[in-house]
């Protein structure tokens, strides 16, 4: 599992910024929708390279009975 975090910055003038890091594709959205909805209105969305990376999709194989 890779790691994941949300740099946060309080500037002077009190606006706040964040990054997220770790999560590719539209996933990083869902992990700062809370922060947008209790901080306010976003004035301004910048898209990294990681948002335009396909989202990582865990496989698992589960074999039931004998060979």
């Amino acid at each position: 599992m890779n790691k994941s975090e949300i740099n946060i910055t309080i500037g002077k003038d009190g606006n706040v910024s964040f990054e997220v890091q770790g999560v590719p594709g539209k996933d990083c959205l869902n992990v700062t929708k809370f922060l947008e909805e209790e901080l306010g209105t976003v004035v301004q969305q910048q898209k990294t390279a990681e948002y335009y990376q396909e989202e990582v999709a865990e496989e698992v194989s589960v074999k039931v009975g004998e060979d």
